[in-house]
């Protein structure tokens, strides 16, 4: 039976399992862990402070705050009796935040630490809704001199005596379609819009991914991707309360690794990026290993890569085959797993494309990595590979009880229970993308015979040169950053006779090539506009753009020093780069090419 509402949802896990490890965080260098019960403790105590403090269904309650146990509290409570949350990027800007608070109409800031309190402060005179501030760190109440507001801690609102009856009423007179979160989207343009999802959008995806994926109350999971973020707000938070898994959070991205091996989770939610670290790292400690252990990984990686390409064909690998792979699982997959807490039964990526390649080096070490698909608008999750159906290079099958099609234009478009109520005070948006059902969801894919999905861009950033010719940028950016000299690309071209590329080159790359062409040098910046470093680059970038068509070739690049960052504005808080804004500040380094008429 689908739960009303979010509240009910939790209830329900509660009930099912009162003394289970529910929530689990480090403190003074240990885990420490909360029941189910000793959680729903909690929850319904700030409820109750939030009824008293004059919080009524529909308000609003913005939560400043990196992954921990008070974040869940807070969004429970507010589910719990009808509140909208307002999840906000501990990255962004104060003005950024300011933004955030003042178009959501943010009734209560929940801040957890010194840091960001401190961005909050600044602005909080400046959001004429805003009633009172809530601190999770105790030492935040030496601060609130610095408000214009009252300021309460969360310790002392847990204080707050529970009117079950109260509460329980409550719960139940919020409808599945009232809007339980506004998730700002971190647009690649323009300022972010606040997604309007109900009780009822995030409760079909949890049933959804649950059914794909088939978890229980035996998995276990640990938190570290932002949970402001929808991919991890779904699959590592609602999700796991509905089926009642353990949550650990990590201490911050400094101390995952550490973390993984004490908290053993059962699958770890990813982005690409996370994935291809783990791999840059296990093949440097290879590079410092000796003979034999490099020899013994390989054998096995090579072993498994046979074992995958004859699954993918549908052939049954042999019987002396499965003792080599039984060898190759004691020596090299085990260690593998183990790094990663030892109990992996299978990952799962999100957030951008993951590519191919980092695919299939865990799945020949013997750890499946399901790549999906999903925005803000829908919950998130769209489509998924699944442990025992999956295509690397894709985004995997649409969910069961959500329709995809490809439009005449490329554009995927879905429609299911899923979809958002709408863009927060964006009617006129809102319109633009939800017509008759379906949501439009601007980017562009294809669907093979088998169902699999496949992203090949955005809709909105695809570049048309002066002959007419479409490309994608995102899919020739993804080809090249596959180099290993290569770390960020952007693609230019525009009403342009060819297409020219920023690149953003990896130094220490630079630097070995350098040193072993023995080229002279004062400064790295000097190195850039070097002919010889050029040519280098150009023979990969060349050898890269090979099988691609003429008109989507590079025929002129400019190096970048520096990689884009957030705090510059060129990347959102997910790390996707804002196209417009790098363009404009760096594409005059591209422009006398042009001029020119291109390379001769």
């Amino acid at each position: 039976m689908v739960p009303q509402n979010l509240a009910f949802l939790f209830k329900e896990t509660v009930r099912r399992f009162p003394d289970k490890k529910a929530l689990a965080f480090r403190q003074n260098g240990r885990y420490f862990s909360l029941t189910w019960s000793e959680v729903a403790q909690k929850v319904d105590s700030l409820a109750s402070a939030f009824v008293e403090k004059g919080l009524k269904a529909g308000d609003r309650i913005a939560i400043l705050s990196e992954n921990r146990p008070e974040w869940a509290w807070v969004d429970l409570a507010a589910q719990r009796i009808g509140l909208i949350s307002v999840p906000i990027y501990a990255s962004l800007t104060s003005r950024e935040i300011q933004y955030i608070l003042t178009d959501c109409g943010a009734s209560v800031a929940a801040v957890s630490n010194k840091a960001l309190f401190e961005k909050l402060a600044p602005i909080q005179r400046s959001v004429p809704t805003l009633r009172w501030v809530a601190g999770f760190d105790a030492s935040l109440s030496l601060s609130k001199t610095e408000l214009s507001v009252p300021f309460f801690l969360i310790k002392e609102l847990e204080n707050t005596k529970s009117n079950l009856a109260d509460l329980e009423s409550r719960s139940s007179s919020i409808p599945p379609d009232a809007v339980a979160s506004l998730i700002y989207t971190s647009g690649t343009t323009g300022f972010p819009k606040g997604v309007m999802l109900s009780h009822s959008n995030f409760i079909h995806n949890v049933f959804y991914c649950q059914k794909a994926f088939g978890m229980d109350e035996t998995d276990a999971h640990i938190s570290f991707l932002p949970l402001s973020h929808v991919f991890e707000r779904l699959a590592g938070y609602y999700l796991m309360i509905f089926i009642g898994a353990a949550i650990s959070y990590a201490e911050n991205m400094d101390t995952v690794a550490r973390d993984l091996l004490e908290v053993k989770p059962t699958f770890i939610l990813g982005v690409p990026r996370f994935y291809e670290k783990i791999k840059d790292h296990v093949l440097e400690t290879l590079e410092k290993s000796g003979t034999l252990k490099r020899t013994l990984f390989f054998w096995a990686k090579d072993l498994g890569a046979r074992r995958r390409r004859m699954l993918s064909q549908g052939k049954r690998p042999g019987l002396f085959f499965n003792g080599s792979y039984q060898l190759a699982n004691l020596i090299v997959y085990r260690k593998f797993n183990r790094r990663l807490g030892g109990r992996i039964r299978f990952c799962v990526s999100g957030g951008a494309a993951l590519p191919k390649e980092i695919a299939e080096f865990f799945s020949d070490l013997g750890i499946l990595i399901l790549e999906g698909y999903g925005l803000s608008e829908t919950s998130p999750v769209i489509s998924a590979n699944r442990q025992k159906n999956y295509k690397f290079g894709s985004v995997g099958i649409p969910l069961e009880g959500i329709q995809v099609r490809i439009t005449e234009e490329g554009e995927i478009a879905t429609k299911s229970a899923c979809l958002m109520r709408g863009y927060w005070n964006k009617p006129e948006e809102t319109q633009a993308v939800l017509k008759e059902g379906w949501f439009y969801t601007g980017d562009l894919g294809q669907m093979d015979r088998e169902g699999y999905l496949s992203i090949t861009g955005r809709k909105k950033e695809l570049i048309v040169t002066s002959g007419g010719k479409k490309v994608a940028p995102r899919a020739i950016e993804e080809i090249l950053e596959k180099d290993p000299s290569i770390l960020r690309c952007v693609l230019f071209g525009e009403g342009e006779k060819f297409i020219s590329a920023l690149i953003v080159p990896r130094k220490e790359k630079i630097l070995e090539y350098v040193h072993g062409q023995k080229i002279a040098y004062c400064q790295y910046s000097e190195l850039l506009s070097n002919p010889k470093i050029y040519e280098w680059m150009d023979r990969r970038v060349q050898a890269l753009c090979q099988d691609l068509a003429g008109y989507e070739k590079i025929k002129y690049f400019a190096l970048l020093e520096h990689d884009f960052s957030q705090s510059s504005g060129e990347l959102t808080p997910t790390l996707k780069v804002k196209r417009d804004v790098v363009l404009s500040r760096y594409k005059e380094k591209l422009l006398p090419y042009y001029q020119k008429g291109g390379l001769s």
